[in-house]
């Protein structure tokens, strides 16, 4: 998992067995991350860098590659836009197909978009089928996993939010499922799967959202997500 911060500090990356121990940790020079996936042998981070505190300009955004000591091999950006800023990304996953593909959620797309690690060449995207508060992807298999929600209108803050999950075949890029959790369960910011098990993380903010002390923790800033933090399971039913 990897951390993201709003105050352009550094941010790093943790690899955790089960119980949590830390079992390595990387920093990466991303800037507000929202998506993160591992494979080549790298930390592949994507940069949401216009939503920290006083971003520069250009803001910093597109994806970073991290090697496991550290050092920044590339930072570049998502293709089909300005070459200084081809916008931000709000999910990253990693293909284990051609030699391997990294696939990114580009918010300015609002496209899941599929990359040559390599080469940094486009050779797949297909758009979102929804574009509500989409955010962190998977692929398991044939297939992509990826997180959005929708709000109640009538019901601001998190009683209102109703998140879920889209599952995309990968060869056509249409939705065969759409999973809507209980509203109010979650402020689910990313998946994964593991042994075939899906798990989701709360990220406890969501923009727009008033911060409410009401699920405050000791030692942790206000929340308004009360499992904000928190990794768990996820079971279709």
């Amino acid at each position: 998992m990897q951390q993201q911060r709003h105050d352009r500090g550094p941010e790093t990356a943790w690899l955790l067995d089960r119980k949590g121990k830390v079992l390595h940790s990387v920093v990466t020079k991303c800037e507000d991350c929202s998506g993160m996936a591992v494979g080549n042998g790298f930390v592949w981070s994507g940069a949401n860098g216009a939503s920290v505190h006083n971003p520069p300009n250009p803001p910093v955004e597109g994806v970073f590659q991290t090697d496991m000591n550290g050092k920044t091999v590339s930072h570049r950006q998502i293709p089909f836009g300005p070459k200084e800023n081809g916008g931000s990304c709000h999910g990253l996953a990693w293909e284990n197909a051609d030699g391997g593909r990294l696939w990114i959620q580009s918010n300015r797309l609002e496209a899941l978009v599929r990359m040559n690690p390599v080469t940094w060449e486009c050779d797949y995207m297909f758009p979102a089928a929804h574009v509500d508060r989409l955010h962190g992807i998977e692929v398991e298999g044939g297939f992509i996993w990826q997180v959005y929600g929708t709000q109640n209108p009538n019901v601001p803050g998190y009683e209102g939010y109703t998140p879920g999950l889209i599952k995309y075949d990968i060869k056509s890029g249409a939705p065969v499922l759409f999973v809507d959790f209980v509203p109010g369960s979650c402020d689910m910011h990313d998946v994964c799967v593991l042994d075939g098990q899906l798990y989701g993380v709360d990220a406890g903010e969501h923009p727009g959202w008033p911060i409410d002390d009401k699920y405050a923790r000791p030692g942790f800033p206000e929340l308004n997500s009360p499992s904000g933090g928190y990794v768990f399971k996820i079971d279709i039913i």
